[in-house]
């Protein structure tokens, strides 16, 4: 079977003339009734071929045409794709001296080709989730902490003024 898709990545920013149906169809699927006890949504081909659409493909659909119709441009690029250093910081919203620290941590794999760095996307997903289970673990713990001691539903007094 030939595949449709690329395996580097794909980015599609949309011009001043598919801004209006784009903004038209983000619309549509935000003004559709909820899929709930209608089963899932359909994709017709332009053969007249009909698939049911899974429902995380449809969350992503929305998400891209959400961002599109805004006039920001959208990239799809395999898991396994490896990106610059620069990149991989902008991807992580840091710059690119914390994210080489990282790197050289060990926080984040990665590989050398000549000099330069290469990080796979898949990695900087899988510490954006190490890091999302960290932060949480600690609130959760604090939380707990908090309950402990007696201070998690007092409302703090300094600040207020008295009546």
């Amino acid at each position: 079977m030939a595949s449709i898709v690329s395996s580097e990545r794909s980015t599609f920013i949309p011009s001043a003339a598919q801004q209006e149906e784009l903004e038209a169809f983000s619309r549509f699927l935000e003004n559709a009734p909820s899929a709930a006890n209608r089963g899932p949504a359909k994709l017709v081909s332009q053969t007249g071929e009909v698939r049911e659409l899974p429902a995380p493909l449809y969350r992503i659909l929305v998400e891209i045409v959400d961002a599109l119709s805004a006039g920001r441009g959208v990239s799809v690029m395999p898991n396994e794709q490896q990106m610059t250093t620069q990149q991989a910081a902008d991807f992580l919203a840091m710059s690119r001296p914390s994210l080489v620290k990282l790197l050289e941590s060990g926080d984040i794999p990665f590989i050398k080709v000549g000099r330069h760095r290469r990080v796979k996307l898949s990695d900087l997903v899988a510490y954006e989730s190490r890091l999302t289970e960290v932060r949480r673990e600690l609130l959760d713990s604090m939380s707990q902490e908090g309950f402990a001691s007696g201070h998690y539903f007092q409302v703090p007094t300094q600040g207020r003024s008295s009546e």
